[in-house]
């Protein structure tokens, strides 16, 4: 065991210039190059894997809430990368990455979970100083090809099981799922992330699955880790996961100023960008200001600068700072114009909620101001509140507050000048 379990992993290795310039949005790629703090965040989930090694089993379950844009996913990648570098021949760890659909189907869960083994065991296998361990790995791989064959190929007919005389996937208990794969994946610890977690369907067999997940993984060593939209804990709790574990919920919220100009620093640094110090630093406070601390926008303006940069052969200079700021507040706006695009109803109902949250502290409204804001669109879309709330949220039009009674916010605060500067007549 090392001496710090799990510390935070270096960061990863820049993309070529050239494909990285070419990028329109963070989620095209796998580890963020350029992913900075969230220190605190990555504390929690230190702390869980760091108790599962220790043998602590059950109840750990982690939920990582933002809005769009917050770096829930980058954070998970950053999370599976420390994972993987954990993992060794003799003491093997696998993360895997799990859909949120594939929570309705114990056998599809399972799968996942003995295919990412299957995978990590071959990794190991390279790695194995001793025929011994070789042969435990090799043993490993053999159990996890049957095992796999039996859940995909078979289905719930070929492990026995048959429930109201079903045998297909929906019949087939979690438990009884999960125990029959325990002598395969018991040898590994193993830690299940789900993103977009929002979207987790609510069904009988998703409760089952939580329910191993969360409290009794059947001899699995495992612990899970939901990264979703700011009405996650609400999907989780219908899913049957009733009490979230203490200091195991996180909230991503804006990066710190100085954790925002050290990722802009950072693609200035890796690209070899040439220019006064004295003007390096001008940029990436302005850049950095521009971003407010959003890993999304850390990463457009980022771009729209390298971009006025290469086309000035890689310099860094005043008389193209102006440019590069344009550039980056157009790319923010594109980001916006899509967040909008997902909502239900007409902008000017959004604009409404704006101008109505910049005259409340911190601009947040409570569930019943929001009600009365949207009673007249409502009506005549002849729609229902809950439906229009869900999707606000799940569009990031809207962000709900950690604590009961919720309330309402608009998440980012330049995304509240957007909607309140929209050019369309309020009724």
């Amino acid at each position: 065991m090392n001496e710090m379990p799990f510390p935070k992993p270096p960061p990863a290795d820049p993309l070529p210039l050239e494909i990285w310039l070419k990028r329109t949005d963070r989620s095209e790629a796998g580890r963020e190059p350029f992913f900075r703090g969230r220190d605190v965040e990555y504390g929690v989930y230190r702390s869980a894997v760091t108790s599962l090694s220790e043998g602590i089993v059950g109840g750990g379950t982690m939920v990582f809430e933002g809005a769009p844009g917050a770096g829930k996913s980058a954070l998970m990648e950053e999370c599976m990368e420390a994972v993987r570098r954990h993992s060794t021949p003799e003491a093997p760890w696998v993360a895997v990455a799990m859909e949120p659909d594939t929570l309705k189907s114990p056998p599809a869960v399972v799968r996942a979970m003995v295919n990412a083994a299957s995978a990590e065991s071959e990794r190991l296998r390279e790695m194995a100083s001793s025929t011994s361990v070789a042969g435990m790995l090799d043993d490993l791989l053999d159990l996890a090809r049957k095992l796999f064959h039996e859940l995909s190929e078979r289905g719930g007919g070929a492990l026995g099981v048959s429930v109201g005389g079903r045998s297909d996937d929906e019949g087939m208990p979690a438990s009884w799922v999960f125990q029959n794969a325990s002598p395969l994946l018991g040898k590994f610890h193993i830690v299940v992330c789900v993103d977009e977690a929002q979207n987790i369907p609510i069904t009988g067999n998703t409760k089952g699955v939580m329910g191993c997940l969360h409290r009794n993984p059947q001899g699995i060593p495992l612990v899970a880790a939901f990264f979703g939209l700011s009405d996650t804990q609400n999907v989780l709790r219908e899913c049957g996961l009733s009490r979230f574990a203490d200091e195991r919920v996180v909230t991503l919220e804006t990066l710190p100023d100085e954790d925002a100009a050290c990722a802009i620093r950072s693609v200035f640094d890796s690209y070899g960008f040439t220019g006064t110090q004295e003007t390096r630093e001008v940029w990436v406070s302005k850049l950095a200001e521009l971003s407010q601390g959003w890993p999304q926008h850390i990463n457009r303006v980022a771009v729209a600068a390298a971009r006025v940069i290469c086309d000035n052969d890689g310099h860094i200079d005043g008389a193209h700072l102006e440019q590069a700021l344009e550039s980056g507040r157009e790319r923010k706006d594109t980001y916006y114009a899509g967040r909008l695009a997902a909502g239900t109803h007409d902008p000017v109902l959004y604009k409404q909620i704006a101008l109505a949250a910049e005259s409340r502290p911190e601009g947040i409204l409570p569930r019943e101001a929001l009600r009365g804001l949207t009673q007249s669109a409502l009506q005549n879309s002849q729609g229902n509140f809950d439906d229009f709330l869900t999707n606000a949220l799940h569009a990031g039009l809207l962000a709900q507050t950690k604590h009961l009674p919720y309330h309402y916010q608009i998440p980012i605060l330049s995304f509240g000048d957007y909607l309140r500067a929209l050019p369309v007549e309020l009724p």
